[in-house]
């Protein structure tokens, strides 16, 4: 027996959607098949169904809105655009202190590490650094 016909193919055998040559396979495959002639009645029992269930209308309104063309909000002008920009500003800072403030680092003034710079290798011949002693990798060998 020949391989069984798919869901999408049988849904589009019910809805006239194959074209001739598919037709004509679906058909002499549903001639010698009974495991997809039961889907299919299955799959035509479904449709029939669905269609049987009774649509209520939509309320007025709803069908009033759904008529209208989509038009989007009014952008906003003057002081009210520039209100909502400066509280986005001063979110935006005010977010940055916290993160800031929340990290653990090393307070100011005090001696870093500056081991992250030995990962680095050194600085290459004329190349800018603000403080040179850390721009070269030191090696304790011993």
């Amino acid at each position: 027996m020949t391989e069984h016909l798919d869901m999408a193919t049988l849904s589009a055998y019910l809805d006239n959607g194959l074209d001739a040559a598919e037709q004509r396979h679906a058909d002499g495959h549903l001639a010698v098949c009974p495991q997809c002639r039961a889907t299919l009645a299955e799959l035509d029992g479904l449709g029939q169904g669905l269609r049987a269930l009774a649509c209520p209308e939509l309320p007025a309104e709803l069908q009033e809105r759904l008529q209208r063309p989509f038009a989007p909000p009014p952008a906003r002008r003057g002081w009210a655009r520039l209100w909502a920009q400066g509280v986005g500003a001063a979110a935006s800072v005010l977010l940055g202190l916290l993160l800031g403030h929340a990290l653990h680092g090393q307070p100011p003034g005090s001696s870093a590490n500056h081991d992250m710079l030995a990962v680095l290798g050194s600085a290459p011949p004329g190349a800018l650094c603000a403080r040179p002693e850390f721009c070269y990798l030191k090696v304790n060998l011993k």
